[in-house]
């Protein structure tokens, strides 16, 4: 019960992020693609490591496709890729002030999925990009000198994390 309470607090997550993206994205996307048919609806952002372990960062584009999800209903669009395996979720909260400024690799390759608040994360390169309600970040870092992060807002940032496979 505790895996199926995951997937789909995970599922809503990710459905709430795609719906806060999808206005501001999708105005040049067709409507109604054509059976086959990909479109590009989400964006989002990645911090990687380079092989002398300096972080910067990315943009990642993930294509749809149609799909028939469910019987008697319209089809959706999903991820053209196929769905991501995860190992874990988890829950994590900083409050106002908090600030991890200090080059720190993440534990492991994860989704920051941003619930409340503003967080902040600087590249090694000294790049910084903040995040808010409804955005993600992909942290691939974990191998290099990481990044910097702080509470970037007035109040407790609080984000679910999803750590992948290496």
């Amino acid at each position: 019960m505790k895996t199926i309470r995951k997937i789909f607090g995970l599922t809503a997550l990710l459905a709430l992020n795609l719906a806060l993206t999808l206005p501001s994205l999708a105005g040049d996307a067709p409507t109604k693609p054509a059976d086959g048919q990909t479109v590009q609806l989400f964006t989002y952002d990645r911090l990687y490591s380079d092989k002398d372990g300096n972080s910067h960062w990315d943009k990642v584009t993930v294509d749809f496709k149609q799909f028939p999800y469910a019987n008697d209903v319209p089809p959706v669009w999903v991820e053209a890729g196929g769905k991501r395996p995860a190992v874990t979720t988890g829950f994590m909260a900083a409050p106002t002030g908090w600030d991890g400024r200090a080059n720190h690799p993440p534990r492991a390759r994860q989704f920051f999925i941003v619930l409340t608040g503003a967080v902040a994360f600087t590249a090694s390169d000294g790049e910084t990009k903040i995040f808010h309600p409804g955005q993600l970040v992909l942290m691939e870092d974990h191998k290099g000198k990481g990044h910097g992060s702080f509470n970037a807002g007035q109040g407790v940032a609080q984000v679910m994390s999803v750590v992948l496979p290496d």
